[in-house]
């Protein structure tokens, strides 16, 4: 074949892949809510342009690779090269875009910052709680995406068109001008919908992965058109340091020092202590303090623990990582000289403890468990707790921390633990149905709660075994929550709804009584309420944005974060931002408890006090 041959042989080849990524994406189409006609226009018109440009990459990479070896005809091996990286690269854009929509379908979002972090993590993966089943049928289905594009390089010699023949060129020609008519088409849609704040437009566009608004807000006022007030509030924290504590931690060491026992687990959400599922743990909050209305500081991991140690916000996270500032919690124990006994069911390393919360702890008191199932994990960890406290130099404090990993998914648990039934028994990642299955999946979510009952029950005997209730502060409670389609939703990490970020906080003090508190709390709150009873005589402002749990402020809102937004939760109203331009999903107002509301911008007009709150507390512990 001649170069142009080759050429025109390309190009057959593309639009066939160009169908198998049109299917690939019509997931998302059946995502879009088709409210009106022109919500229907754009998203019909953004599929079909996009699905091109998501095939741009491969097919610019192979006609370069062809023009480098093939160029005159002259060389075979040059063609099948191109041949080979045309599948290599359409079978790569094939499975990215399965990657993608299997985690836009079960957790909303696209493949990001976040996703890209849990890749290349150590322990990263490990988190996600895949079976080698699961393991077994991905690889499975990626192979078979390579083997479909090399079924379609091989359809595509034995169908090729009569080589003398203009025509094919012309239908690419009015292939090419009509998708970009199309691009074009789907631009001036999401430009006026931008300026109109229509909604189910701005909607449909998050639904496609990398997709890039145009806007034209400065043209329109400009030009004198009145521009739709949006609820709107974008803070770029690229430029943050950390300056923190803000003035330095004077303490005065206790003459009796508190042991101190954090236990938290992972995706525990608030209506799971409760008196059958988590009885161990509902007897006990019975005789401590425990808060009925309590928020994480994120709807993930990383954000959860970080809230919880720091007391301050979620997106404080990534400037600490990359200064390796310990929280002033633990460096307090250690200048006291703590005996440390740390212990996690998951990696240290994922999410980055190991360089955040505790980047000060030597090695040797960072325990892990190794490859079992995670309520193996948890109980093992217990194991390794209760001979600690059972073997530790009495003459010094300890503080003992647990991170529970029987309420991730899968949701891992015993059979005697099965207090709900049936439940999924084979749950596998590849093959399971979200809407089919969630019953199925929440009732093995609350048999693993029941599990983790179960030891955090061994513990909570032991300490009064040993008579260290009376010298002991307990905090019991969850990185975040778990939701199971209640508002539309499968897991967490996805939305700031109830369900992902509310957690139990049971809170034992020594000496100061038991009750229950149905106001608003935080994560941000319980070192503000720790670090007093260690001997710290800084304000809670110095090192912290919460209020002493067991004082008289009450907190007027809380703030919740992930990867790339933050979350207001006010009395009334719900409202997330963007934290900088890659956080592409748009502003979002609702009611607290979730449910929608008509006219988002009216938030930003009427909370503009608390916007500039938060946005000088986002700068509090700050330097450029």
């Amino acid at each position: 074949m001649t170069y142009t041959e080759r050429s025109r042989f390309l190009n057959h080849y593309f639009l066939f892949s160009y169908l198998v990524v049109l299917t690939l994406a019509s997931g998302y189409l059946f995502k879009v809510d088709f409210v009106n006609t022109r919500t229907f226009l754009f998203a019909v018109g953004t599929y079909l342009s996009y699905c091109a440009v998501y095939l741009l990459p491969a097919f610019l990479i192979t006609r370069l690779c062809h023009g480098l070896f093939c160029l005159g005809g002259k060389s075979s091996l040059g063609w099948k090269a191109a041949q080979a990286v045309a599948v290599l690269t359409t079978g790569l854009t094939a499975v990215f875009l399965y990657a993608d929509f299997f985690i836009f379908r079960l957790y909303h979002f696209h493949l990001n910052g976040f996703v890209w972090n849990l890749v290349k993590t150590p322990g990263g993966i490990e988190s996600l709680g895949g079976n080698n089943s699961s393991n077994l049928t991905f690889g499975l289905i990626i192979a078979g995406f390579f083997a479909v594009q090399a079924f379609l390089l091989w359809l595509t010699i034995k169908l090729r068109s009569n080589r003398r023949s203009a025509k094919p060129r012309k239908i690419y020609r009015f292939i090419a001008a009509f998708l970009l008519l199309l691009a074009l088409g789907e631009r001036g849609i999401y430009g006026v919908s931008h300026l109109q704040a229509h909604t189910p437009v701005l909607a449909a566009a998050s639904t496609f992965p990398f997709y890039q608004p145009t806007t034209f807000r400065s043209l329109a006022k400009k030009l004198g058109y009145k521009v739709k007030r949006q609820s709107k509030l974008k803070m770029d924290l690229d430029a943050l340091q950390p300056s923190y504590p803000l003035r330095p931690i004077d303490v005065q060491k206790p003459a009796r020092p508190l042991n101190i026992v954090w236990l938290m687990a992972e995706s525990l959400r608030a209506d799971m202590l409760d008196p059958e599922i988590m009885p161990a743990t509902w007897n006990f909050a019975h005789q401590a303090h425990r808060f009925n209305q309590h928020y994480s500081g994120g709807n993930g991991t990383r954000m959860g623990l970080f809230s919880a140690f720091y007391g301050i916000y979620g997106p404080y996270w990534f400037p600490f990582l990359e200064a390796r500032r310990s929280p002033v919690i633990m460096d307090v124990l250690q200048q006291q000289g703590y005996q440390l006994d740390l212990h996690t069911s998951a990696k240290f390393s994922y999410p980055e403890f190991d360089k955040t919360i505790f980047a000060g702890v030597p090695d040797r008191f960072m325990h892990e468990v190794g490859d079992k199932p995670g309520w193996q994990r948890d109980r093992e960890n217990v194991d390794q707790i209760i001979e600690f406290v059972k073997n530790r130099d009495r003459n010094r404090p300890f503080m003992t921390f647990m991170f529970f990993e029987s309420p991730h998914a899968r949701y891992y648990f015993p059979e005697e633990c099965a207090i709900r039934k049936p439940y999924l028994e084979d749950f596998n990642y590849a093959t399971m149905s979200v809407d089919k299955d969630i019953e199925l999946i929440r009732n093995r979510y609350i048999n693993s709660c029941n599990h983790l009952d179960t030891q955090l029950g061994r513990l909570l005997a032991l300490l009064e075994q040993e008579r260290l209730l009376e010298d002991t502060i307990v905090i019991i409670t969850g990185d975040h929550g778990e939701e199971f389609m209640e508002k539309g939703f499968w897991g967490h990490n996805s939305k700031f709804t109830e369900e992902q970020t509310r957690v139990p906080l049971v809170l034992w003090i020594p000496g100061t009584g038991a009750s229950k508190t149905d106001r608003m709390t935080s994560h941000l709150d319980i070192v503000a309420t720790i670090l007093p009873l260690l001997g710290v005589k800084n304000p809670a402002e110095d090192y912290s944005l919460g209020y002493d749990l067991l004082g008289t402020k009450q907190r007027e809102f809380s703030v919740i974060a992930d990867w790339s937004r933050i979350c207001y939760v006010g009395s009334q109203y719900k409202a997330s931002f963007p934290l900088k331009a890659e956080g592409l999903a748009r502003n979002s107002v609702t009611r607290k408890d979730d449910a929608s509301v008509e006219e988002e911008g009216a938030f930003v007009s009427t909370h503009q006090d608390v916007m500039l709150r938060l946005m000088q507390d986002l700068s509090r512990f700050r330097r450029k």
